[in-house]
């Protein structure tokens, strides 16, 4: 019989790992962690970047942990968009790559192509009507 795949939740799984990062390495390695977890996934995609000292041991912690630097650089960035997006990803409508899609959109909109939306939109309004 063939068992549903359950996804795990990457919330918790991000947290336990930042968690065991703070035991190994120190909080103010937490500081700057997203920057360190861009060294270190671009490292581990393109292997022209050196890493050395503490990157290069969170690095071996991460691979021999199973998981995939990307991912978790990901996970660093999807903590760090709003709360309305957020929630769409936690309940299953929209998924990571689109969250980040959607706040990296929000956040490079200008007031004029706000404003153009908003013009758009009456528009159809009263088109409709």
């Amino acid at each position: 019989m063939k068992q549903l795949y359950l996804r795990k939740n990457w919330l918790v799984e991000y947290e336990s790992i930042k968690k065991e990062v703070e035991v190994r390495f120190g909080v103010e390695y937490l500081r700057n962690f997203t920057k360190i977890m861009a060294r270190i996934a671009q490292y581990h995609y393109k292997k022209k970047s050196v890493l050395l000292g503490k990157e290069r041991e969170l690095y071996a912690f991460l691979m021999e942990k199973g998981h995939n630097p990307f991912k978790v650089y990901r996970w660093c960035l999807i903590e760090r968009i709003p709360e309305a997006i957020r929630f769409q990803l936690k309940n299953g409508m929209i998924n990571q790559k689109t969250a980040l899609h959607i706040h990296f959109k929000n956040r490079h909109e200008s007031e004029n192509s706000i404003c153009v939306a908003i013009r758009v939109q009456g528009l159809q309004l009263v088109r409709s009507m």
